[in-house]
């Protein structure tokens, strides 16, 4: 009976170290969470997907075995296409070439995170040279090709510091004969690069854009603070709509954050709006139960304008193939728009899309649009 009692204990407690362990985020008051970073935490990594209009990023941060910051970079640009120009024909590509340093009393600006937070954007927050500290802000624009970081570096010593930004700006070329619209232009430009003597108590912030484009198109001059301001005015907008109240505080955030998730994951392509599940490989196309039965009769909830327009899109889109010979209509339009999958070929998929449009419908309570979606 002892021994039985020990063992139970025993397990008990393992099962309870272990949990405490991976327990790394926590909950921050009137904002999202945080994972603070402890001496005892050992190398670790996560990710994260943010969007806009005409980008995706899938983020992975986190610290290696010397604290040090590691940040990597995936971006999907939905509206370049690649060639063959099927489901996942999405241009994909990892910035992770490295940038010249920033400068700091002459030593490259090392970065020690003790902090790492989201609330609809990373923020990362570290120790540096000198009793610096650096913050880093990263975030998709919410309707151009690009992901910005801004970094904020701020005196905390006694004196004053040099910083030197450097100028920099890269540009990456795709082939040719591998895009649908030829080549495209890759780029990694650092704004607000210049030599700057720091005062204490001061702070000063550069920007760094990751930004894809076709060969055809003009150069951008991004506005990194103004990008930012739309950003946070995005997240604001869904966070205040659509408010879970329980007495659970974790479940409250999640459904906040899956809310900017859903939202946010949205891609003005060249057949209008469409709602894209991300995930590296879903973009710029819509699916039966995606977005059909799942994703749709969601928006009217959320009263978003852009997720209702998404939603009608898609319903629009799927009953343009709709024919007189009852064959099957596709299982998703891909591409954006100009062309089809028709991997299942039966009726459940119909079935999804029959119902999604009715829920929708519902939802909406526009009686015009409800005939249009419904006849």
């Amino acid at each position: 009976m002892i021994k039985k009692f020990f063992l139970i204990f025993s397990l008990v407690l393992f099962t309870t170290l272990l949990y405490a362990q991976s327990l790394r985020w926590h909950l921050v008051k009137d904002a999202g969470i945080e994972w603070s970073v402890k001496k005892t935490d050992t190398a670790h990594t996560d990710h994260i997907e943010m969007s806009g209009r005409q980008v995706s990023i899938i983020l992975t941060y986190g610290t290696d075995i010397n604290k040090q910051l590691i940040l990597k970079r995936q971006l999907i640009f939905p509206m370049l296409r690649t060639i063959p120009n099927d489901t996942h024909a999405s241009l994909s590509y990892t910035f992770d070439h490295p940038l010249p340093p920033v400068e700091i009393a002459g030593e490259a600006m090392q970065e020690i995170p003790f902090s790492f937070s989201f609330n609809g954007y990373i923020k990362i927050k570290s120790g540096s040279n000198n009793g610096l500290i650096t913050s880093r802000e990263i975030f998709s624009s919410t309707d151009k090709a690009a992901v910005i970081e801004k970094i904020t570096i701020y005196n905390k010593a006694a004196v004053a510091t040099d910083i030197k930004i450097p100028n920099y700006s890269k540009t990456d070329t795709t082939a040719a004969d591998k895009g649908v619209y030829g080549r495209y232009l890759l780029n990694t430009k650092i704004y607000e690069s210049g030599i700057y003597s720091l005062k204490p108590n001061d702070k000063l912030s550069y920007f760094i854009v990751y930004s894809g484009r076709k060969e055809s198109d003009q150069p951008y001059k991004f506005s990194v603070d103004y990008e930012a301001i739309k950003r946070e005015n995005l997240v604001k907008e869904f966070t205040k709509q659509l408010v879970l109240e329980t007495p659970d505080q974790t479940l409250n955030k999640m459904f906040s954050f899956a809310k900017i998730r859903a939202a946010e994951s949205i891609f003005d392509t060249k057949n209008g709006l469409m709602h894209g599940p991300g995930g590296g490989a879903y973009y710029a196309a819509i699916w039966a139960n995606d977005q059909a039965e799942y994703m749709n009769p969601f928006f009217p909830f959320l009263g978003y304008p852009a997720g209702n327009e998404s939603a009608i899109n898609s319903f629009k889109l799927f009953a343009s193939y709709i024919n007189k010979d009852n064959k099957p209509i596709p299982s998703s339009v891909i591409a954006e728009g100009t062309d089809v999958w028709h991997g299942a070929g039966d009726r459940g998929d119909q079935a999804m899309i029959a119902y999604g449009a009715s829920r929708f419908a519902l939802a909406y309570a526009d009686t015009a649009e409800a005939k249009n979606l419904c006849h």
